[in-house]
């Protein structure tokens, strides 16, 4: 099994983000399981959030899903998780971005850290050119992120998703290489 790299410092005391770990299951399928941050992820995160499904996504569903990602840790208790998703083809320019953090950590500027610090992953390849990150509507807290990590909203996809069984609009926001 290849070396896993280092956990990255995200500069708040105790927090980092870091590989998965298969002892981050029963973390991971507590927190995400609050119906509070399934809302705003994508229909593809499945709630309820089992055990099982933790499971899973440790061993090797974050691999199987493409890109990168990473859990949150706060003193090394994975308590969220975040990720860069390159894109390919014509759109191979681009890098699709987010975040998801347990409840309890909410408001404390973790994730606005977490988000800069995927912008800065992402433009690390040189041939992504544009960091974006669709954003449910209603979800001015993620909004706010994006914003204070210079993203600009360049417009709202109509009925772009189904969520719940439910049509919903998602914001874009996207940041551009200086």
């Amino acid at each position: 099994m290849p070396a896993q790299p280092p956990p990255i410092d995200l500069g708040l005391s105790g927090w980092c983000l870091r590989a998965w770990q298969a002892g981050d299951a029963v973390s991971l399928a507590a927190h995400a399981n609050d119906p509070d941050v399934s809302r705003w992820m994508s229909d593809g995160f499945p709630h309820p959030y089992t055990l099982a499904l933790a499971e899973s996504w440790v061993e090797r569903g974050h691999v199987d899903f493409g890109g990168d990602h990473w859990a949150i840790c706060c003193d090394d208790v994975a308590v969220g998780g975040c990720g860069i998703h390159p894109q390919d083809g014509p759109l191979r320019c681009n890098a699709e971005v987010g975040w998801w953090l347990a409840q309890p950590h909410w408001g404390r500027g973790v994730v606005t850290r977490v988000a800069a610090t995927l912008v800065e992953l992402a433009f690390a390849n040189p041939g992504i050119t544009r960091v974006f990150a669709p954003i449910h509507a209603g979800n001015r807290r993620s909004m706010r992120v994006a914003e204070k990590n210079g993203f600009v909203l360049e417009g709202v996809q109509r009925q772009g998703a189904v969520k719940d069984g439910q049509v919903i609009d998602r914001w874009i926001y996207a940041r551009y290489r200086n």
